[in-house]
Order: C-alpha cells, then sequence, then structure tokens
C-alpha cells in the first residue's frame, strides 16, 4: 500500500461536506486524520467509490467504524466523562454517547462490518440476518446499552463486546449452508471427510447452533476443549 499522507484540498473538503451531514466536525476532522495515516489518497477514494456503489471493501468498512467510534468517544462531551475519576459516564452522556452510535454507525455499515466474520460458517444471508439483529438490539434498547457500557466498558473495549447481543440473534438449530460451511473448514484444516462428518452429526446432538457460538465467544478455551473432545471421539470410532 502507498505510503498514506495529507489529501488534496478537494478530497478533504469533500469528505468533511460528506461526513458533516452525520456528524460534527471535530469528529469528521478526527476520522479524516486517521484516514490519512492508514491510506493513501489514491487508495480511499477508490474504497469511497466502492462503497458508494453498495460494495465496501469489509477491511476498510470496519476501520472506518473503529475510527468514527474513537472519534466520538475521543469528543469533548463523552471524552470529558470518561476521563473523570472512575471513568464512568453519566447517564446524560451515556445517552449522547448511545445517540451518537445510531447516528454515526448507521445499520447497513455494521452488518457490512460485522458479516464478513460470521459468513465463513454462517454462510452471507444468515450472517446479515444476525448481524442486522445484533444492530437492531443494540440501538433499540437503551437501558440494556447502559447496563453493558457500566460492566463491560465502551464499545470496542475487547471483541467480546456485545457478544450476547449476537448470541441472541443466532438460530438455535444447524441450517444446510451451516453444516456444508463446518465440513468444508474441517476439510480445509486437514480433517478427513468421514471424521467430519461424524464430528457434525456429535456436534448437533450435544449442542445447538446458538449454544456452539456462545461457547466460542464466552470461553475460547472451553470451547476448544468442545472441539478437540468430540473430534478425538469421532477419530476413536472411524
Amino acid at each position: 500500500m502507498a505510503q498514506a499522507t495529507d489529501y488534496s484540498q478537494a478530497t478533504r473538503s469533500l469528505f468533511l461536506k460528506d461526513c458533516t451531514r452525520e456528524a460534527n466536525e471535530k469528529e469528521c476532522l478526527c476520522v479524516l486524520e486517521q484516514l490519512q495515516g492508514k491510506y493513501s489518497e489514491k487508495v480511499y477514494l477508490a474504497y469511497n467509490a466502492d462503497m458508494q456503489e453498495g460494495n465496501g471493501d469489509p477491511e476498510f468498512i470496519s476501520f472506518m467504524m473503529g475510527a468514527a467510534m474513537s472519534c466520538v468517544l475521543a469528543s469533548d462531551d463523552v471524552g470529558d466523562a470518561l476521563a473523570e475519576g472512575s471513568g464512568e459516564l453519566s447517564d446524560d452522556d451515556m445517552k449522547l454517547l448511545f445517540n451518537a452510535i445510531k447516528k454515526d454507525l448507521p445499520k447497513k455499515d455494521f452488518v457490512k462490518g460485522c458479516a464478513p466474520e460470521a459468513k465463513a460458517v454462517f454462510g452471507e444471508k444468515m450472517a446479515n440476518s444476525v448481524c442486522g439483529c445484533a444492530y437492531d438490539r443494540v440501538v433499540g434498547d437503551f437501558d440494556r446499552f447502559a447496563k453493558m457500557v457500566k460492566e463491560e466498558g465502551t464499545p470496542g473495549a475487547s471483541n467480546a463486546w456485545g457478544a450476547d447481543y449476537i448470541i441472541e440473534c443466532t438460530p438455535e438449530g444447524y441450517s444446510p449452508d451451516v453444516e456444508k460451511n463446518l465440513l468444508k473448514l474441517l476439510n480445509e484444516n486437514g480433517v478427513p471427510k468421514s471424521v467430519g462428518q461424524c464430528f457434525l452429526k456429535t456436534l448437533e446432538k450435544e449442542y445447538t447452533l446458538r449454544a456452539l457460538v456462545a461457547a466460542s465467544v464466552k470461553n475460547s478455551e472451553a470451547f476448544q476443549m468442545i472441539i478437540m473432545g468430540l473430534a478425538m471421539k469421532c477419530m476413536g470410532e472411524i
């Protein structure tokens, strides 16, 4: 990737014009600074053009989501609240953060940034559905959002932030696409077809898809033990 530098005045002005329709100028300048530090002007313009056509690059979308979130959190109102004593937000500041997320993180962008991580197992259709459902739950219940921030920190504080939303939106049953994708992943990792089929059959008997996702995001070490135990059982039976 070409070295990132300051963008031309035309590109900067266009970005700020578009950005300030939804956010304040200070937050937009903050995002622009991060953009210039990450992507060359040529690369940014290409990614932005793709986004306008609805074909955004997942890595770029994820970066923009993270930049927007960090700039909201660094804003005077929210940042000052986080810097106070215990770092806990007041109810008013919590509402400010909640409303900023709703304004600066459209559902379509959240789904684009979220879904790629789930597609390998869920498939595109289910991944989009699960991520869309999770977004609706995040922005649809302020009281729950506030409780989660108090317990887990602000969004982005950890990779597992908001995992409960994803878990709740995951279906209980294994769709044909999920079964196919799991077998494909096992095969790509050197698991023989016969062992993979046994593994999937045993997995479906002992864990719903939702329970499996919960185990993977809540306790990765326990999840690895589950997988290894089932795989060993199947290898002993083949």
